[in-house]
């Protein structure tokens, strides 16, 4: 098996569900529409300048993928151990954090229904732009 580092160079190619990458390595060696592996329920597409680690079995190059593709100028950092968060290279993230989930962006858009089971706290206006408010009480 053969491993190499790789710099994602910023095409991504997507078909029949499978993304396919390319870059160049260590000795500006290039590698053209390498399959990408991702876990199942996780979508993401890397940025120029990724790091990817390229695994080709029994050294052949026709068999070659990549894993990972994170951008070291993109990550959160200081996690603490058991921490996990999903970010962009936009700087919104979501953190899971012993018992806190966060989330940072500017706007956040719910689509379908929100049941809360406990308190509401705000600081700042709630807007009701449908004009709901008569129809709650305190």
């Amino acid at each position: 098996m053969i491993g190499k580092r790789i710099e994602l160079d910023g095409t991504i190619v997507e078909k029949d569900g499978q993304q396919f990458v390319s870059g160049r390595g260590l000795f500006r060696d290039g590698y053209t529409r390498i399959h990408r592996i991702e876990p199942h329920g996780f979508a993401s597409s890397p940025v120029k300048g990724g790091q990817g680690l390229l695994l080709a079995p029994n050294g052949d190059a026709d068999q070659a993928f990549v894993v990972g593709g994170e951008h070291p100028g993109h990550r959160p950092g200081n996690l603490p151990g058991g921490g996990t968060a999903i970010y962009d290279a936009s700087g919104n993230i979501i953190s899971l954090v012993g018992t806190k989930i966060r989330i940072v962006a500017p706007v956040l858009e719910l689509v379908g229904d929100l049941d809360v089971q406990g308190n509401i706290h705000a600081t700042g206006t709630i807007i009701d732009e449908l004009g709901n408010t008569n129809h709650h009480s305190h």
